[in-house]
């Protein structure tokens, strides 16, 4: 049974001319944000919200281009080294948390997943992205979930000493439950997405600010600058330092 829905699927799915109009369905979630790249790293589609994102008036505007010519490239050179790992080794990367600029610039977390795209013949053509907020304000009207609680919590207290003891009965888990859930949904564990946010809003500041080193790790949570620095390295790939004269040489 199972080979002949696969089949079904397999030849539907080849049969649909224009994949444009599978695309325009994104459009309508406007949290949601999908693209197709080449195998040179070039934008060949992407729904309505991503445009929106990236300051554009349409499409148009950024099909062709790379994360180079549309990103800071601190953030287009990291984009386009997990995108090749995903053509290279043909292998799909699932619910990454992501830095991404929006707006004016500002640093958002996403949690991203990609895919390779093939042609008929089975050779890698490209690839598929899709990313979403990782922070999405809680709602009255649906029970949100305990990671979405937990998540929220660490978003606001995150510049505060914050023990996982305390996000866990935040959101009426146990330690080792919480642990478990946060690692099905993000790949990481609560501390680690802890630091994943103090070094979001310390890599704001060092682009926003010209605030010393060691006064941005103590506002953004950090014993100290050593400890921001140690963290910011294994996160960025680069210190505090770098990071803000690399993005400042290469806005």
């Amino acid at each position: 049974m199972r080979n002949i829905t696969q089949t079904l699927r397999t030849q539907f799915l080849s049969s649909i001319g224009d994949a444009s109009q599978v695309v325009r369905l994104f459009d309508f979630l406007p949290n949601v944000f999908l693209y197709l790249k080449d195998t040179q790293g070039r934008f060949t589609a992407m729904n309505a919200s991503l445009v929106r994102l990236r300051g554009a008036k349409n499409e148009g505007e950024l099909l062709g281009k790379t994360d180079l010519e549309i990103h800071p490239a601190f953030w287009g050179r990291k984009y386009q080294l997990e995108d090749r790992k995903v053509i290279d080794s043909g292998q799909e990367i699932q619910n990454q948390v992501w830095l991404v600029p929006g707006q004016r610039g500002r640093l958002a977390s996403f949690v991203s997943s990609k895919v390779p795209l093939r042609s008929k013949e089975g050779t890698i053509i490209g690839i598929a992205g899709v990313m979403y907020p990782l922070v999405q304000e809680l709602t009255e009207s649906v029970s949100p979930d305990p990671v979405q609680i937990a998540t929220e919590f660490i978003n606001r207290h995150y510049p505060e000493p914050i023990e996982i003891q305390q996000v866990a009965q935040h959101a009426a888990l146990s330690t080792s439950q919480l642990n478990r859930r946060f690692r099905s949904t993000y790949q990481m564990s609560p501390s680690q997405y802890l630091q994943r946010v103090r070094v979001h809003h310390a890599s704001q500041a060092l682009l926003d600010t010209n605030k010393q080193i060691g006064i941005i790790a103590l506002d953004t949570g950090f014993y100290d600058q050593a400890h921001l620095t140690r963290l910011f390295r294994r996160w960025m790939g680069l210190t505090p330092f770098e990071f803000r004269k690399d993005s400042r040489q290469h806005p």
